[in-house]
Parts: structure tokens; sequence; C-alpha cells
């Protein structure tokens, strides 16, 4: 059975695809560079110098308390 819609040609599809990607390419190359935004740091507030062995023991806790929580969540979905 012959297809009676019209289809276009192949080539005529690679074409327009080159030229969109072409196109894509050059605007991108054209617009004015954005600078990156940094994220902001979402992490729980360590002490940024630990003095004493009980201050990295009070990190290590905390970091493991972190790990528990995020092992919690991953187990329940």
């Amino acid at each position: 059975m012959k297809l009676t819609r019209y289809h276009p040609p192949i080539r005529r599809l690679q074409e327009e695809f080159a030229a969109r990607i072409a196109r894509r390419r050059y605007t991108r190359a054209k617009s004015p560079k954005t600078p990156k935004l940094q994220l902001a740091d979402n992490s729980e507030p360590w002490l940024k110098t630990p003095d004493s062995i009980a201050d990295y023991l009070f990190i290590s806790t905390s970091v493991k308390n972190c790990e528990v929580q995020w092992q919690c969540r991953f187990k329940g979905s």
C-alpha cells in the first residue's frame, strides 16, 4: 500500500536539521557571555579552624549523622 500523505525528501530534512544546528552554534557564539553563577554553599556550618580533638570528633559525628539521614531517605524511596 502506497502512502498518500506528503513526505518531504530525506535529503531536505537533513539539510534543514544541519541548518538548525549551524544557526544554534552561530547564535551561541555571537551571544554575550554570561558570567557563571556560583552556587550557594548549602552545607552545614562546620568549624573552620578546629582547635582540639573534641572539635574533630564533633565534625566526625555530624558527618556520620548526615550520612545516616541520607541513607534512610534513599532506602525508603
